[in-house]
């Protein structure tokens, strides 16, 4: 299967940059794609989130958002992702949550999928977990991750962790963005119960994860962050919030907080409302994300495509 690329940037550590490039290194690794740099010598187009190309060829799309933040203008920044979304033959949904919100503002597709993003485990099983015991001695490694924005609720995370985490825990916070106001009120324990790391490469963050008990992520309505996902791979206890897509990702243990019952309407993205941590549902499961598996869904996903045209 002879597959182009459109809207991929391999060089970004975004999320569907960073997921799209494990999918298709794990679909060449098992020889079942060649990648090609035209139209004319694919068999098929995938695009991620949205092409700028005339379609010529069947198409599908992965999906991740949409826009619907009050301070954008989301109907320009919809405009081409919803085209795309109505001209590709199929379509792939990251979560539940993601298919619902986008069909509540583009309508069915008739040919869509759910599969949710898998962590590499192959590569995870590799890294060693940091040695932590000359910095931190015995106390337990709580741990956040994101490219630090509003709604990613830096500060909810860091009120859990006081809250909820023994007095013998510290909190390592990693990733770009963050804010002297996300740590108001708590800059007497930087330092001393919390670490603020900056954006480290991923195998770093894995090495992190694989030796802490819990990572938070109260994000209000992300869609199936890839950190959460790495972190479930490497058993971590997951704590979130139960507003978008979050919450259906397969860990051990994970600790769901109720968020806002949200009806898909336009809202204040970068204004999320407090959390009630007493307000929470503790679920065990089954682990449910390599790589390798989501892999295999979307070449099915586009072998159907090919046969149906």
């Amino acid at each position: 299967m002879n597959v182009v690329l459109t809207n991929f940037n391999p060089s970004s550590d975004s999320g569907p940059n960073s997921f799209s490039k494990g999918l298709f290194n794990s679909l060449l690794e098992d020889s079942k794609i060649r990648l090609v740099d035209s139209f004319e010598k694919a068999d098929i187009e995938f695009s991620l989130i949205e092409s700028l190309f005339p379609k010529t060829i069947p198409r599908i799309t992965r999906l991740d958002g949409i826009y619907f933040n009050t301070s954008q203008d989301y109907n320009l920044l919809n405009t081409n992702i919803k085209k795309t979304y109505l001209e590709s033959d199929s379509v792939v949904f990251q979560s539940e949550f993601n298919k619902d919100l986008i069909t509540s503002w583009f309508g069915e597709h008739e040919s869509s999928y759910v599969i949710s993003n898998g962590a590499n485990t192959h590569l995870i099983d590799k890294i060693e977990p940091a040695d932590m015991k000359e910095t931190f001695g015995d106390k337990e490694i709580w741990v956040c991750a994101s490219s630090w924005r509003p709604h990613k609720r830096l500060r909810e995370n860091i009120r859990y962790f006081i809250e909820k985490a023994s007095d013998r825990s510290v909190l390592l916070v990693a990733g770009k963005g963050a804010t002297k106001e996300d740590f108001l009120g708590y800059e007497s324990l930087i330092n001393n119960r919390i670490f603020y790391l900056g954006h480290l490469p991923w195998k770093s963050l894995i090495s992190i994860y694989k030796t802490s008990s819990t990572f938070v992520h109260l994000a209000f309505l992300d869609h199936c962050p890839n950190v959460v996902v790495d972190a479930a791979a490497c058993d971590c206890t997951i704590v979130c919030s139960s507003s978008g897509g979050t919450k259906e990702i397969s860990s051990l243990e994970k600790v769901v907080i109720d968020d806002l019952d949200w009806d898909f309407s336009p809202l204040d993205l970068y204004s999320p409302p407090p959390l009630d941590f007493e307000n929470y549902l503790k679920i065990l499961c089954d682990k449910s994300y390599n790589l390798n598996n989501a892999a295999e869904m979307y070449f099915s996903a586009m072998e159907k495509l090919i046969e149906k045209s």
